[in-house]
């Protein structure tokens, strides 16, 4: 299917996810088939006022695309100069955040907490489209609280700006993370509006994928914490949606080669100190389940050196190969 104008290969794709998705990951889940990847929230304000640190977000990887960069503000002007500092690192899409349930993210008026204020919404949107020609998406919640359900009124808003296509998390700003999403709003919105919809929220298994394909009419599905340790999930759901059949889950030892890989390429991207901390709650992920995983983590996460932890992974992973062999 085509999202603006670049062609998605796969249905299923990767969400922006704070200190989560950066380069190292994204390659990890576009090797397992991930149609379409989002970078970290991007600050508008941290663009606009030259911080490295946040310029350092916008850097990928060729074989990263399609890719698309989320920005997250809530001021028209900034956010439209940020889109044309974004728009020089030339990524696939750029993507407004209408859905962080943060309050560090909320109480500065940006993410969900623009929900509240569907002008002030339009008026960022419609300076993000006149400041570049990349197609310009949105991630929204289904609205502030259950008392405001906003989604199809915001969609039908921003289809008649311009908005290329917009993901729909079927969870309000008050729920944050809790509770099972409601997937009829995405529903709703699909048969509202003609641009393409991504539905996200509680998508964990392959059989996830299809059913909210089915049920909502949805043109992809997106991915979030459902990915964490585990980015094989977009290679089972494309061929699980392709074939109907189901891979099995990769035995433990290869979920280590692909966290050794990962923690490799976070060695090549950050300080030693910054790799070694940020690479722990991968580690986590990755580990949880599986045998004397927990005495794992403990030893690997009292490590600083970026060399012992490699090898703590190399040493764990041969000895859950030994098991396997049991």
């Amino acid at each position: 299917m085509f999202l603006g104008n670049v062609k998605i290969e796969q249905k299923s794709v990767l969400a922006p996810l704070a200190g989560v998705t950066d380069s190292p990951f994204r390659q990890i889940c576009k090797a397992f088939g991930a149609g379409l990847v989002f970078t970290e929230m991007v600050s508008a304000d941290g663009l606009v006022h030259d911080s490295e640190k946040t310029r350092q977000y916008l850097k990928y990887e060729p074989m990263e695309r399609p890719i698309g960069v989320q920005l997250f503000g809530d001021d028209p002007d900034i956010m439209a100069r940020a889109t044309q500092i974004v728009a020089a690192y030339t990524p696939d899409f750029i993507d407004i955040n209408l859905g962080c349930p943060v309050p560090k993210v909320t109480k500065r008026g940006a993410g969900a907490a623009l929900l509240q204020n569907l002008k002030q919404i339009e008026k960022i949107v419609t300076a993000m489209i006149r400041a570049t020609s990349i197609p310009i998406l949105a991630k929204v919640r289904s609205g502030w609280n259950e008392d405001k359900i906003i989604a199809v009124e915001l969609a039908r808003m921003l289809e008649q700006i311009g908005l290329a296509g917009i993901t729909i998390h079927g969870r309000t700003q008050t729920m944050k993370f809790s509770g099972r999403a409601d997937w009829s709003i995405i529903q709703s919105v699909k048969a509202a509006i003609k641009i393409p919809v991504i539905g996200n929220g509680d998508i964990t298994r392959p059989e996830d994928a299809h059913l909210m394909l089915k049920e909502t009419g949805c043109d992809l599905v997106m991915i979030g914490r459902g990915a964490f340790g585990n980015p094989w999930i977009f290679k089972r759901i494309n061929h699980y949606l392709e074939s109907g059949t189901l891979l099995p889950e990769p035995r433990p030892s290869e979920k280590l080669d692909v966290c050794i890989s990962q923690f490799k390429m976070m060695t090549r991207d950050y300080p030693e100190r910054s790799a070694v901390f940020e690479a722990r709650k991968h580690i986590g992920w990755y580990t949880k389940g599986m045998p004397q995983g927990a005495q794992f983590r403990n030893e690997v996460f009292h490590l600083t050196d970026k060399n012992a932890v490699e090898q703590a992974l190399i040493d764990y992973r041969n000895s859950l190969e030994l098991l396997e062999k049991v």
